[in-house]
């Protein structure tokens, strides 16, 4: 997507144009140990920029409408993570008011007893209760401070879902932009399931796989793979979540999908695997890695028909908490633009 952000006109002599910004930004997206505010800032910037040139819903503004929203949804899902801070900040304050209470309730003790024994107990009791007062006034404090970080949160959640929504809308009008269409509709069902919104996040990853078999790219069979792979990891928690809530019946339909989009996606791998054997020009790197993938979801097959016979369909497990490389070797480097796959409360599987 750089490239669609090549713009030859510089603004002023020596300094950076919206293009040099693009790539800077998506560098930082990139990069494992990349600052997402720094990246958000410069795409700012390139959004401030090109649509003042092109208009808002210009084709040229979606490629940092796309990267925008991921980093704003990658900002807010690490601030989010399970036992995060606002998890634990929580965590913190409940402690809180149950240490006030149980000292409240001993100064009530001490005030009922009589007696010079009783004396030192009353005041003791005393101490503690305004000890664990000027506690509490603590965690009204991080309770507060817990409140707006999660709102702050939501507001990344928000303003990300937004940017994403419009680059959607910018290339669903725009023929030939199948593989970028496809990238954002996956960047909407991550977000759908970091919410744990499965039902729409499972739409989201077929709007994704419906328009990526449209393209005439060669190479999109891996990314085919991943997303196929990734509806499993959807289907999977949705029926999870299902069967929580006591509806077997439909959590064991939505496993059987699961099962049925992972064999879709090693039929893909299994295919690139033939061919990756049969270059003369050598590929034992490549193959090592497809039969890695590979063995990660027959693991996550096994798993989810295990899963079915039990009743009681697992969360996460197995392959489920590997890290399944799907883009080691290909064009795209998406790295931490990769938004992985997440619900809350469930481990992180990285693709």
């Amino acid at each position: 997507m750089v490239g669609t952000m090549v713009d030859k006109e510089h603004e002023q002599s020596g300094s950076a144009t919206p293009s040099d910004k693009f790539a800077k930004a998506v560098e930082v997206i990139h990069d494992i140990d990349g600052n997402y505010d720094d990246a958000i800032d410069l795409l700012t910037e390139v959004l401030e920029q090109q649509s003042e040139k092109y208009g808002d819903l210009a084709l040229e503004c979606a490629p940092a409408l796309y990267y925008y929203g991921v980093a704003l949804f990658n900002k807010a899902r690490l601030e989010n993570d399970v036992f995060g801070e606002p998890v634990q900040k929580a965590m913190v304050e409940k402690a809180i008011h149950q240490m006030k209470q149980e000292a409240e309730r001993n100064a009530k003790e001490a005030e009922k007893a009589s007696g010079p024994s009783k004396d030192a107990n009353k005041e003791g009791a005393a101490a503690e209760a305004e000890n664990a007062a000027e506690v509490d006034d603590e965690g009204e404090d991080v309770d507060e401070e817990a409140e707006e970080d999660l709102e702050d949160e939501e507001n990344d959640m928000e303003l990300a879902w937004r940017n994403l929504e419009t680059a959607r809308l910018i290339y669903s009008k725009h023929p030939g932009k199948e593989k970028e269409l496809a990238d954002v509709y996956a960047a909407l069902a991550e977000l759908s399931m970091e919410r744990e919104d499965f039902e729409t996040s499972i739409a989201d990853f077929k709007s994704a796989l419906e328009v990526l078999q449209t393209s005439k790219d060669p190479h999109v069979d891996r990314i085919l793979a991943e997303y196929y792979y990734k509806l499993c990891i959807a289907l999977q928690l949705y029926g999870g979540q299902q069967s929580h809530e006591g509806n077997k019946a439909a959590s064991d339909g939505f496993l059987k999908d699961a099962v049925t989009y992972c064999e879709k996606a090693l039929a893909i791998l299994d295919n690139e695997l033939a061919r990756t054997k049969e270059a003369e020009d050598g590929g034992d790197a490549k193959a090592k890695e497809l039969e890695a993938i590979m063995t990660d979801i027959k693991d996550k097959v096994d798993e989810l028909h295990e899963s079915m016979k039990q009743r009681e369909p697992m969360l996460v497990g197995g392959a489920s908490t590997s890290q399944i490389g799907f883009d080691k070797g290909t064009s795209r480097g998406k790295g931490k633009a990769d938004l992985g796959v997440v619900g809350r409360g469930v481990n992180r599987v990285s693709l």
